[in-house]
């Protein structure tokens, strides 16, 4: 029997209830992998934990904080003080302190991976107690002894053909086979992560390496939409879509599905379904090879907290394929993407997620070779099939700066 791959974001294990949830989910499926990340703002948690430590600050605020949450979690799960997830909450917390006190000048991002998987480490033992405790076969497995990755930290690259053969040994066809998502190792021990919003991607990349019958991903929303509900009244549900389709929208930044997902399951033709934890009712959407997507349906994704960058060369020569490649090469050190790009003679110009550690960083890198302006604070609107009438509503009382075509694709950057 192949299995299906069930992966629950943060959001489906947010509260004892949430996970009591999950538990009714997983009983319909006699075979499959769970996929789990942290329980739900855990991983912005330990950010901040990273961030005291490299700042000198206190920590205890931050551990108590983490603590509180998950013990009164398990407290609601099981009640009794002594228990296996109450005892692997100590163990971890109690590794994180210790390596913390011992790694005072260990770059940011080693130790970056050294902590953040605490959070998923805890979601999946608090949720493999539970499961036992209501009598389910459970084998929960370590996604750093399974996921074997080199040794980029916060943007760890995969070891295909490894990482499928140590799951494949793994496996139990008669269990729940619980493992982490986002979170891999090393060779030599060392924990990775494969990029924030990582767990997708696991997840898909262990329907790739198991061969799956579909991965379903659930989400607090009823599938993909044409628009961030965050941002956006009313968005509507697509219902299919193909493949080619979905890697566009994650190109673009859809946060409904993580950018490299998409290949995995298409080199194998997996299904994917996008559905609701909360509303089961709904089938969702499903993204395969063989849906068409009804292209009268504008698609809007929206990133705000962008950063406009401006690079020229200092004596006005003609930035050409040397100065790019140093360019790129100092986005890939620094681990950032580009959302937009536009080049003209002498400059060229980048636009970038804010992320202050990298993008500071990446500003004093340049600026030893370029001259570097910057805009702070803009807003990135992507609109897949647009209509050009309504350009002028979407951009009343904006400033625009930046406009760019295709045939199907309209990116507007503005303030």
């Amino acid at each position: 029997m192949k299995n299906i791959v069930y992966k629950f974001g943060g959001a489906a294990l947010k509260s004892a209830e949430a996970i009591k949830n999950i538990g009714e989910i997983v009983k319909s499926e006699p075979s499959k992998i769970v996929v789990v990340s942290a329980l739900d703002k855990t991983t912005n948690a330990l950010e901040k934990l990273v961030e005291a430590h490299f700042s000198n600050n206190d920590l205890s605020p931050h551990f108590s904080s983490i603590k509180n949450f998950h013990t009164n979690i398990i407290t609601d799960l099981f009640g009794e003080q002594n228990n296996e997830a109450a005892e692997s909450l100590t163990k971890i917390l109690h590794y994180c302190e210790t390596y913390l006190q011992h790694n005072k000048n260990t770059p940011y991002d080693e130790v970056y991976d050294q902590i953040i998987p605490a959070g998923e480490l805890l979601s999946s033992k608090i949720l493999a107690a539970y499961l036992k405790k209501n009598s389910l076969k459970v084998e929960w497995l370590d996604a750093r002894k399974i996921l074997k990755t080199d040794s980029r930290h916060r943007k760890a690259k995969p070891n295909f053909s490894e990482s499928e053969k140590l799951l494949n040994e793994k496996l139990q066809e008669d269990k729940i086979n619980l493992i982490q998502g986002f979170i891999g190792g090393t060779d030599g021990n060392l924990m990775t992560t494969i990029g924030r919003e990582g767990s997708d991607y696991s997840a898909a990349l262990f329907a790739n390496f198991s061969n799956a019958k579909k991965l379903v991903v659930w989400k607090d929303v009823d599938g993909v939409l044409n628009a961030d509900p965050r941002y956006f009244d009313t968005p509507e549900l697509i219902e299919s879509l193909n493949y080619k389709e979905a890697i566009e929208l994650s190109y673009y930044g859809a946060t409904i599905i993580h950018p490299k997902t998409i290949q995995p399951l298409a080199e194998k033709d997996i299904p994917l379904q996008v559905r609701s934890f909360q509303n089961l009712e709904c089938n969702g959407s499903i993204i395969d090879s063989k849906s068409n997507f009804n292209a009268d349906k504008l698609i809007y994704i929206y990133k705000p907290n962008q950063l406009l960058l401006t690079v020229s060369s200092k004596d006005l020569s003609f930035i050409g394929e040397q100065q790019m490649s140093q360019i790129y090469h100092a986005l890939f050190e620094h681990k950032l993407e580009v959302n937009l790009v536009q080049n003209s003679a002498v400059n060229c110009t980048i636009c970038v997620d804010t992320d202050t550690r990298k993008t500071d960083s990446l500003i004093e890198e340049l600026n030893k070779n370029f001259s570097v302006k910057y805009n702070t604070n803009l807003e990135l609107l992507t609109i897949r099939h647009y209509k050009e009438k309504l350009l002028k509503e979407i951009l009343k009382n904006k400033e625009l700066i930046i406009e760019q075509k295709t045939r199907n694709t309209l990116k507007l950057l503005f303030k």
